[in-house]
């Protein structure tokens, strides 16, 4: 199953550009509505340093501490791992007047965290994938800051995480009565509102903000109880489903086209996301902790002339507090330094 949704979210990466037209030209559009179906762009901007963001990227990464129960944690924080994510915007519909611009698409995206320089088996450590529906709309008004009010809503996505297979065995294997192997999946919705945000082909510098929330619509919270043969015997005999809710969270992004540190044609982006999320605890009955993760970015990207919804760029990444890897998302005190590029839809 995982093996087939690699390959549709590679498919549709790669088709994307072929079945598209450009939602925003960049020249005049007057006060008629203009109306297309697979638009290229989405109206609002997906940055890097975004929770649920599309951007396909390549990252090189250094953590300070080895997941929960992991079997390979002797030097791994001197190593490198690598974490690769594709993702596509497949886009239904969008319009554009000279005071509005909006879209609807489905976004899709697959995360995978590797071990690669572990010299004995560089296992995968866990895979995450998302897809959903998205909604978002830009509203142009005429003042020096803001330029725009923008709305993004993800009414309903679904996201699963699994820890990797040979990880799995290999724990079960070293410690059969403390082996807990625990599925992530659930539904959920998200509501952001945001502030001057940055149109593509633009010449304009843009300090976005953003605020926001989310929350799962199922009721047995954010994961499952497991099968009886990924827990070991040891464990409490039931997993406690998660209690709490709410996600909130803020973003500052940036977006410099001309002066510094923009170079020449290579337009810099910064991101620098703010999140309140659950601790998962799966065998106490206590009240969930909730802790905040920062994650930001800094990079510069080139948008060639005629793909204004593709941008290729090389960035660095700076993590602090929850491991936000599926079943890892139990770990506070989580550090990432990482640098990578990324070839974004």
């Amino acid at each position: 199953m995982r093996f087939h949704c690699r390959i549709i979210t590679a498919l549709l990466l790669f088709s994307t550009p072929f079945f598209t037209a450009p939602l925003h030209s960049g020249e005049p559009v007057g006060s008629r509505h203009q109306l297309k179906f697979f638009p290229l762009r989405p109206a609002i901007a997906a940055y890097t340093s975004e929770m649920h963001s599309t951007v396909n990227r390549f990252e090189l990464q250094n953590a300070n501490i080895a997941p929960p129960q992991y079997p390979w944690s002797d030097g791994f924080e001197k190593r490198i791992l690598l974490n690769i994510q594709l993702g596509a915007e497949i886009p239904i519909i969008g319009g554009e007047s000279e005071r509005w611009l909006w879209y609807v698409g489905l976004p899709i995206s697959f995360n995978l965290m590797n071990d690669f320089f572990e010299s004995t088996t560089a296992p995968v450590m866990n895979t995450d994938y998302w897809f959903g529906t998205r909604v978002e709309t830009l509203y142009r008004i005429d003042i020096p800051w803001p330029r725009n009010i923008v709305i993004r809503i993800l009414p309903i996505y679904h996201e699963s995480t699994h820890i990797g297979d040979e990880l799995a065995l290999r724990i079960a294997d070293e410690d059969p009565l403390g082996y807990y192997r625990i599925n992530v999946s659930y539904e959920a919705w998200e509501f952001t509102v945001g502030l001057d945000e940055w149109e593509a082909e633009s010449v304009n510098n843009a300090y976005n903000l953003r605020l926001g929330m989310s929350g799962r619509w199922n009721s047995d919270g954010y994961y499952s109880p497991p099968h009886p043969a990924e827990l070991g015997s040891g464990n409490p005999v039931d997993v406690i489903p998660s209690r709490g809710n709410m996600e909130y969270f803020g973003q500052f992004n940036t977006v410099i086209v001309t002066g510094f540190p923009a170079i020449g044609s290579l337009i810099f982006q910064g991101g620098f996301e703010l999140r309140n999320r659950i601790l998962f605890e799966y065998f106490s009955t206590a009240p969930e902790k909730r802790v905040w993760t920062v994650n930001s970015t800094l990079g510069w990207y080139r948008y060639p002339e005629g793909t204004a919804g593709r941008r290729l760029g090389f960035y660095i990444r700076f993590l602090a507090g929850q491991n936000p890897h599926g079943q890892f998302r139990e770990q506070d005190g989580y550090f990432v330094f990482g640098t990578g590029f990324s070839l974004g839809i």
